[in-house]
């Protein structure tokens, strides 16, 4: 057996493990604490309606950024060869700078005949720079620089904070949804100019056709995938809006990002660094020793924070939220086991597209949107949040733990 895989070798392996997905976590957990402050901080300045306006702009360039790279800076992270990797990365780019030169010439055409809400111009002029911060966290992430990956998707929601405090010490509202662009824009602009992510590889245009043509059936198989797993994320709280109301919506909304939040700080970390790791190593004997240590590892994790979670939900949840009342507390805790298998699984969910499994990828996908929604249709008319939080956490369990069966079978060579 190799050296790196003696005792010692071991345990220099998990100490960096651990610090690699520790410093990501920050950068994450810096991220989203940016987004509540940004939140809590137009609300009073303007009030909760400029706010959500300012909300949807975020969501359109979150859901979109990653939408128009084609899911080809996954195929790139996936890719073992750096000329290849490269290439994808520079496919990504490129066909996010067409699709958001698109839509601004269709919003303008649009403009003609109805007004065009400003957070949808914000939003627009965003997706370009975002989507190239995130190829370059994920050339990064291939790399195994998953805490410069993580600063990388971090910065624009930092830098937009930033961006408004300045308009608010100028009082300048108008400035809240340009935020959004002028943060994406500044960090690309950073990025571009310190030459992080940038290819010293040339690549003739000849050479980048038949690799769009070979990796079509991964985007043809990876983007239903995504937009599948964005739909059941925002669906399923449209659905209980649609039959209980905002009030249920928004506690529901709360009540998945509380019992999420552990899978949200760690998962993409662990993800990137695994997938770094499952690369490298290749479809050789190490793998299944590799998937096995870091599966006890992502096991231990998964166990300390939610145990964490479930204390605090008990002691800080009445005292933060007291309008939401106990239903919030009851559908965190209904929860919280799905957020321990959650957090394991995830990470793992890159390895059947990684062996070629895209038919059983997008199954998987599917799997979780049909429980994400008939969660709701089946369990809110008999027992309310309650019964939509059972529901879930029990269907969507049997989901991701056949995900972590399906990931090891993936690690076996002879498979």
């Amino acid at each position: 057996m190799p050296a790196r895989w003696n005792d010692s070798a071991t345990v220099a392996a998990d100490r960096g493990y651990v610090h690699g997905v520790g410093g990501a976590a920050f950068w994450t957990l810096a991220q989203y604490g940016s987004f509540f402050v940004c939140a809590w901080w137009i609300s009073r300045w303007v009030g909760v309606d400029r706010f959500g306006a300012f909300g949807q702009g975020l969501a359109l360039t979150a859901m979109l950024s990653a939408a128009i790279t084609f899911r080809l800076e996954y195929a790139g992270q996936l890719e073992r060869r750096h000329h290849r990797a490269a290439a994808l990365f520079k496919l990504a780019e490129g066909g996010a700078w067409i699709c958001c030169v698109l839509l601004l010439i269709a919003l303008a055409i649009a403009q003609q005949w109805m007004r065009v809400p400003f957070w949808l111009w914000a939003g627009a002029c965003a997706l370009a720079p975002q989507a190239g911060m995130l190829i370059r966290a994920a050339d990064a992430a291939r790399r195994d620089q998953v805490v410069r990956a993580a600063a990388l998707r971090g910065a624009p929601a930092l830098v937009m904070l930033l961006l408004l405090m300045l308009a608010w010490g100028m009082n300048w509202d108008r400035a809240i949804e340009w935020s959004i662009p002028l943060s994406a824009w500044i960090c690309w602009l950073a990025a571009h100019s310190a030459g992080i992510g940038k290819k010293a590889v040339r690549h003739r245009h000849g050479r980048l056709m038949p690799l769009a043509a070979f990796h079509l059936r991964f985007v043809r198989a990876e983007l239903p995938g995504f937009f599948l797993n964005v739909s059941a994320n925002h669906g399923q709280i449209l659905l209980i809006g649609l039959l209980g109301g905002d009030a249920a919506a928004g506690t529901a909304s709360l009540a998945l990002r509380i019992a999420m939040l552990p899978t949200s700080l760690f998962g993409l970390a662990l993800t990137d660094r695994l997938r770094a790791h499952v690369v490298a190593i290749g479809k050789t004997a190490h793998l299944p020793v590799m998937m096995h240590r870091a599966l006890k590892w992502m096991a231990m994790l998964s166990l300390a924070t939610h145990a964490l979670a479930a204390i605090s939900t008990f002691l800080l949840l009445p005292l933060i939220f007291p309008a939401q009342g106990s239903i919030l507390i009851t559908m965190v805790m209904l929860l919280l086991p799905l957020g321990v298998i959650r957090l394991v699984a995830s990470p793992l969910a890159f390895m059947l597209p990684w062996r070629g499994w895209l038919g059983l990828s997008l199954l998987g996908q599917c799997l979780l949107f049909a429980c994400a929604l008939l969660s709701v249709m089946l369990g809110f008319p008999n027992a309310g949040l309650t019964g939509v939080a059972a529901a879930y956490a029990v269907s969507a369990a049997c989901v991701y733990l056949g995900y972590v069966y399906a990931a090891l079978r993936a690690a076996r060579p002879g498979v």
